[in-house]
């Protein structure tokens, strides 16, 4: 029977953490092994899993500086690595979500199929930070679509959050080390497993997604649109880089290339009228999930490029 690893990434997150922990506790097909990496946090965290490291098979390191969620989930996956076999299985944990007892149970049974995914994950309900559902699907409610192409996915749309997850421990020689212009490290992992193998979707809910003010990922205050096309503009010359690293085609390369100069094109100069074309032919690439009226849209306000949005619409 595979084992299941955890890697759970802490920091400054004594508010939640207790009754994270107490869900792991509950689970109907317990962890094997937890590794938690503390991101050199300053309140009760560390404490908090020093007392559960009594209850929990847990292992517990601690960054002797801050380096971000990214890092911390990095060393999480790199100690477990050291010591899972191939078809081991691992799951991401946040430190302020509670999982539903059956999230392990209902997510390993994708790979006793005869075509197993390498990469599985579910849904969640969504609760505010007192606990309190706020909706019955994350999926439903960001409007996230159940399968992406990979180009999606290498213009930075992902639709499977880390906490929500389950994949093979055979995927952590391709994950490893993550890129630190990836900005959101499940987006990496997701790639990677779509690159790697199959990324499948089921339709249970595994866990209560908290929503509160803290949050690292998830719905958060939207970023500017300068520094939206910078940050994509960075992570496609990063694709570009490590392409024979993710085993890019040759027309997944086209694709980065050209969203990349599309990217830059944006950021300089208005309007960028002639991505039209292009724009329209790679829209379920570049906006998966959308309505076509959305999609028509988004692409409009796209080609106007950021000066005219800037001195039009107030754009920063």
């Amino acid at each position: 029977m595979s084992k299941i690893f955890v890697a759970l990434a802490t920091y400054n997150g004594e508010r939640f953490l207790a009754p994270m922990l107490d869900s792991l506790l509950t689970q109907n097909r317990q962890a094997d092994r937890i590794v938690a990496v503390d991101d050199a946090s300053n309140d009760n965290t560390l404490s908090i899993l020093q007392e559960y490291a009594s209850k929990l098979p847990m292992q517990i390191l601690v960054r002797p500086k801050n380096g971000g969620h990214r890092q911390a989930f990095s060393d999480a996956l790199k100690e477990i690595q050291k010591v899972a076999e191939k078809n081991d299985l691992v799951a991401i944990a946040d430190q302020d979500d509670i999982w539903l007892p059956h999230k392990f149970e209902v997510l390993e049974k994708a790979f006793l199929l005869k075509d197993a995914p390498i990469f599985v994950f579910g849904d969640a309900h969504v609760i505010n930070a007192e606990g309190k559902q706020i909706a019955q699907s994350w999926r439903d409610l960001a409007g996230i679509p159940l399968e992406i192409p990979i180009c999606a996915r290498l213009s930075g749309t992902n639709n499977a959050n880390g906490c929500l997850s389950l994949f093979k421990a055979s995927l952590l020689s391709r994950i490893l080390p993550i890129p630190e212009w990836i900005p959101v490290y499940d987006e990496w992992i997701t790639l990677c497993a779509a690159k790697n193998g199959s990324v499948q979707a089921i339709p249970e809910a595994v866990l209560n997604y908290r929503i509160h003010d803290q949050n690292s990922v998830g719905i958060a205050p939207k970023i500017s649109m300068s520094e939206s096309l910078k940050i994509n503009q960075a992570v496609a010359e990063g694709f570009l880089a490590v392409a024979d690293r993710l085993d890019l085609s040759t027309q997944e390369i086209l694709f980065v290339e050209r969203y990349r100069e599309f990217l830059k094109t944006s950021l300089e100069h208005s309007p960028n009228f002639s991505a039209i074309p292009w724009l329209w032919k790679n829209q379920e690439a570049l906006y998966p999930g959308c309505t076509p009226l959305k999609r028509v849209k988004k692409i409009l306000g796209a080609s106007l490029g950021y000066p005219i949005c800037k001195h039009l619409l107030g754009k920063s």
